[in-house]
C-alpha cells in the first residue's frame, strides 16, 4: 500500500481534538481488543445486516501532527511504518517484532512471496530492504540525488520509488534495479507537484499527481528496460482532485482512485484511459482516502477521511458488500489492505494513538438467512420459529451452528440456546418469551471459508390472553325480550376502558338452515361486564355470538350461549 502525504484526523464526524506530543511514545504495546461479531450495512440485504467478525489492536504508538503511516499485508503479518519503525504484528493485531532504526519511514510495498518488504526512508533518503523471516535489514539504497522518498511500487524485479520534499514542484519517480548490488536510481516523467502515488501490476505503472488539482493519472508501459508512457489519465476531464491514493486490478487493466474529489471511488482503463465507473454516490459522505482491490479483483475496499469509514464494494455491479465505522478514532489515508478475504486499515484515534482494524470474510461470497414465524402469539404459548441458511451458489451449507438473541420491547436482550440447521441449512427453535408487546428474535451465523456470514430478524407480537363469557336463559318465548350477560377479562385484568364487542345472531329454525344477523355492538363496563338485549320474533334455536378483536397488547376472544324459542303458548 502506497500513500503520499500527512496523516491528519476527520474534523467533521468526531469531535474536534488536541494533537498530541510529536515524538514516538514507546511504552507497553497494546494488546488488541476482543474481536467482536458486528452487524454492518448491506445494500443487496435490506432486510437482514452482514455481520463481519472485527477487531482492533492498539499499536502502541503515538503520531507526530506531520508523520505518516502505511500498512501491507501479508503471509500472515501486518507491516505497520510508524515514525522511525515498523511494527509487524500477526492477523489477530498481536505485535510480534520492529524493525526499528528508520528514519522517517513512510511507504511499504512487498516483494512477490513476501520475502521482502521495502520502506521509503524520507529522513534519511534510502529506501531499506528487509528480510521479512527475521526482519532484519538487508541492505540501504542510497537516494540522495532524489531527496524524500515516500511512495513504492514493485514489478518483479523493479522497485518504483515516488520522492518529493513538501509542495515543490520537485517531486519525480526513479526506478531501481533489484537484481544490482548496488542499484542506481534511473529517473524518468516528468516534473511532480509533490511524492507522487504510484500503483504498479503487470506491465503497467499509473503515477498520480497528489497535493494538487486536478491531478493527471500517467500510464506507462514498464514491460521494456525502461518506461514508456502510454498515455494520460486527465483529472481536468474526470474532475479528480487531491489525490491520495491508486490501486491497479492484477493485470493492471484498471485503476482505482481515491480522492478529496470527486466524492466516489472511480475505475479507469489503462488502455483507452477513460473512466469505466463509479463506486458510491456524488453524496457527501465523506473524502475518500483510501482504495485497495482484493487479489481476485472480485471486490474493491474504498476508505474515507470523514463519513463511512470503511466500504467495500462488489467491483462488477458496484454494489455495496458491507459499510462500516470504527469508534477507535478516523481511517488513515492509503492504509487499506486486502490479505485473502480479510481486509485491514489504519485508524488513528483522537489522541493520535496508532490502532490496526481487521474485518474477516468480507471478501467471500455472501449467505442469506431467512425466517418465518407467525405474526402474534398468545402469552404462554411458545413461539415456533423456522428458517433456511443459503449459500450464494446454491450448494447445501451443511451442518452449521447458529446464535439466537431475544431482543425484549423493554431494550433488554438475552442470548438463547443455539441452534444447528440440518445439512440442507434448515433450522427450527422455539421460544417462550416472558413478556408481552414485540418480540424480536435475530439469527447469526458467522460465516465459514466459502461464504461471508449473515444475519436476519424478525418480530412477533407477544399478547395478553383473554376470556370472554356470555349467560343468559337457555329457554325463551317470541315477542320476549332475552337478556344476555358476560365479562370480558385481558390478561387476567379488567379490559382496557371504552372496549366495544361485535354480536351476531344466528337462528335455525325447522328446516336447519340458519340466518345470520349482525346485532348492535355492545359497550363493555370498566369493570369488563357488558349486557345487551334480544326480543326473538320467530321460533327456533338462536345462538348468540359475541366477539372481541383485542388491541395492540392482548388477543382477542368469543363466546356462545344458545337459547331455544318457542311460539307464546306453543
Amino acid at each position: 500500500m502506497q500513500r503520499p502525504g500527512l496523516v491528519t484526523s476527520s474534523l467533521i464526524r468526531r469531535l474536534t481534538f488536541s494533537v498530541m506530543a510529536a515524538t514516538l511514545t514507546a511504552g507497553m504495546l497494546g494488546a488488541p481488543l476482543p474481536a467482536r461479531s458486528v452487524a454492518l450495512a448491506a445494500a443487496t440485504m435490506p432486510a437482514a445486516d452482514v455481520p463481519t467478525t472485527e477487531s482492533t489492536a492498539d499499536l502502541g504508538v503515538t503520531l507526530g501532527p506531520s508523520s505518516a503511516a502505511d500498512l501491507v499485508v501479508g503471509s500472515g503479518n501486518a507491516y505497520v511504518s510508524a515514525e522511525d519503525r515498523i511494527i509487524v504484528t500477526n492477523t489477530s493485531g498481536t505485535v510480534t517484532g520492529t524493525v526499528t532504526g528508520l528514519s522517517g519511514v513512510s511507504g511499504l510495498a512487498l516483494a512477490a512471496h513476501d520475502t521482502r518488504l521495502y520502506a521509503a526512508l524520507r529522513g534519511s533518503n534510502e529506501v531499506a530492504e528487509i528480510d521479512t523471516s527475521d526482519l532484519t535489514i538487508i541492505r540501504r539504497m542510497s537516494l540522495s540525488t532524489y531527496p524524500c522518498p515516500s511512495t513504492l511500487a514493485v514489478s518483479g524485479t523493479r522497485l518504483w520509488v515516488g520522492h518529493g520534499c513538501g509542495n515543490s514542484w520537485q517531486g519525480g519517480v526513479v526506478g531501481l534495479d533489484l537484481t544490482a548490488e548496488t542499484p542506481t536510481p534511473a529517473t524518468f516523467g516528468r516534473r511532480h507537484y509533490a511524492a507522487p502515488a504510484l500503483a504498479a501490476a503487470g506491465d503497467t505503472l499509473v503515477v498520480g499527481e497528489t497535493a494538487i488539482g486536478p491531478a493527471d493519472l500517467l500510464v506507462y508501459d514498464i514491460s521494456g528496460a525502461a518506461p514508456s508512457l502510454k498515455g494520460e489519465i486527465d483529472g481536468h476531464t474526470w474532475y479528480l482532485d487531491n489525490l491520495h491514493e491508486i490501486a491497479l486490478t492484477s493485470d493492471g487493466s484498471s485503476a482505482l482512485t481515491a480522492g478529496g474529489a470527486p466524492y466516489h471511488f472511480a475505475r479507469y482503463d489503462t488502455t483507452t484511459l477513460s473512466r469505466t465507473s463509479v463506486y458510491g454516490d456524488q453524496s457527501l459522505d465523506g473524502y475518500p482516502a483510501s482504495v485497495a482491490i482484493s487479489a481476485s479483483d472480485s471486490y474493491i475496499a474504498g476508505g474515507r477521511r470523514s463519513g463511512t469509514d470503511l466500504t467495500v464494494y462488489d467491483a462488477t455491479t458496484g454494489s455495496i458488500v458491507l459499510s462500516a465505522d470504527n469508534s477507535a478514532g478516523d481511517l488513515v489515508a492509503g492504509s487499506i489492505a486486502f490479505s485473502g478475504a480479510d481486509v485491514y486499515a489504519l485508524v488513528l484515534s483522537s489522541a493520535n494513538r496508532l490502532h490496526l482494524w481487521r474485518l474477516t470474510g468480507v471478501a467471500l461470497p455472501a449467505s442469506t438467512l431467512t425466517m418465518k414465524a407467525p405474526s402474534q402469539v398468545l402469552t404462554g404459548a411458545p413461539v415456533i420459529v423456522h428458517g433456511q441458511l443459503t449459500l450464494a451458489d446454491g450448494t447445501a451449507p451443511g451442518v452449521q451452528p447458529l446464535t439466537v438473541t431475544r431482543h425484549l420491547p423493554d431494550g433488554t436482550s438475552t442470548r438463547l440456546e443455539d441452534v444447528t440447521t440440518t445439512a440442507d441449512g434448515a433450522f427450527t427453535f422455539a421460544d417462550t418469551s416472558p413478556g408481552v408487546g414485540p418480540v424480536t428474535y435475530t439469527v447469526l451465523w458467522d460465516g465459514d471459508a466459502r461464504a461471508r456470514g449473515s444475519s436476519t430478524s424478525i418480530t412477533v407480537t407477544i399478547k395478553y390472553r383473554s376470556s370472554l363469557t356470555l349467560t343468559g336463559p337457555r329457554r325463551g318465548i317470541t315477542g320476549k325480550a332475552v337478556r344476555l350477560r358476560g365479562m370480558l377479562v385481558v390478561g387476567g385484568q379488567q379490559p382496557t376502558p371504552g372496549a366495544t364487542l361485535k354480536v351476531w345472531r344466528s337462528v335455525t329454525a325447522g328446516d336447519d338452515t340458519a340466518s345470520t344477523t349482525p346485532l348492535p355492538a355492545v359497550a363493555v363496563s370498566d369493570d369488563g361486564s357488558y349486557r345487551f338485549t334480544d326480543t326473538p320474533a320467530t321460533a327456533g334455536t338462536y345462538a348468540y355470538i359475541v366477539q372481541w378483536p383485542g388491541d395492540a397488547t392482548a388477543g382477542g376472544a368469543k363466546a356462545l350461549h344458545r337459547v331455544i324459542v318457542k311460539t307464546h303458548g306453543g
